[in-house]
């Protein structure tokens, strides 16, 4: 009887203890934005995941564990579950040469672009529509190299691959099976110089498409540089919404 009246007594106690409201802050801050291209101030486009990581240090910690999330694929970023206080922010493994990390106050949600120099820069120049009926679906485009940065050197020779991605979803990327294969076009530049790539403009139809149907497109470009040999991250334009005539 004794037992049995002592785990009564304990009971309220365990039950007390297990809806205990924890003493934790909530997070009160965050950062928010967008890679900026140097050199032309345009968003740098990149895929969602494996396109760019924002990685966090904070400071407030003496060996602080990094803290990594993924941009988005239109080339912004977006983190509302961190604290306030100082940090050390890169934007890192992305279609672009290294940067320095940046020292970022963070108070509420924190507005902090990024200029960053990608490793190529893909135009959709033109879209040709054939006849009504046709679904024939031409895409004109360009590839160029960017300046490489101070003190980085590159081979004359890294651009290796173009590729027009189509899907009927809106999201379009390389990997992640985001695309239709049948109906998507893969060009091997590697034999070619990158002074003669870039002077061209390609011309790559959208195959198998059908008529009416709604498709959603975008160019992808591949260095091979050194600094994007291991991740081999694709630089993109943006997608574009097209309908097989």
């Amino acid at each position: 009887m004794k037992k049995i009246n002592l785990i009564f007594a304990i009971f309220p106690l365990l039950m007390t203890s297990c809806f205990e409201l924890d003493n934790y802050d909530a997070p009160d801050a965050g950062i928010d934005g967008t890679l900026i291209d140097i050199e032309t101030g345009s968003p740098v486009y990149t895929e969602q995941p494996d396109g760019c990581r924002i990685e966090l240090m904070d400071l407030s910690y003496e060996n602080p564990t990094p803290l990594q999330f993924w941009a988005k694929a239109d080339g912004t970023f977006r983190n509302v579950a961190l604290f306030s206080g100082d940090y050390d922010v890169t934007p890192t493994e992305g279609p672009f040469f290294p940067v320095e990390a940046e020292r970022v106050h963070l108070k509420g949600v924190t507005k902090h672009d990024f200029k960053v120099t990608p490793f190529l820069k893909v135009n959709i120049e033109e879209i040709v529509y054939g006849e009504p009926g046709s679904a024939e679906v031409t895409v004109k485009y360009t590839i160029r190299r960017s300046t490489t940065p101070e003190g980085m050197t590159i081979g004359k020779k890294t651009i290796s691959e173009s590729r027009l991605l189509c899907n009927i979803y809106p999201v379009v990327s390389c990997y992640n099976s985001c695309f239709i294969e049948e109906n998507s076009t893969t060009k091997v530049l590697s034999r070619s110089t990158d002074a003669s790539i870039e002077s061209k403009v390609y011309e790559d139809p959208v195959k198998n498409l059908k008529s009416g149907q709604k498709y959603y497109i975008r160019v992808a470009a591949l260095s091979s540089c050194s600094y994007n040999s291991t991740l081999k991250r694709y630089n993109y334009t943006p997608v574009i919404e097209i309908v097989a005539p």
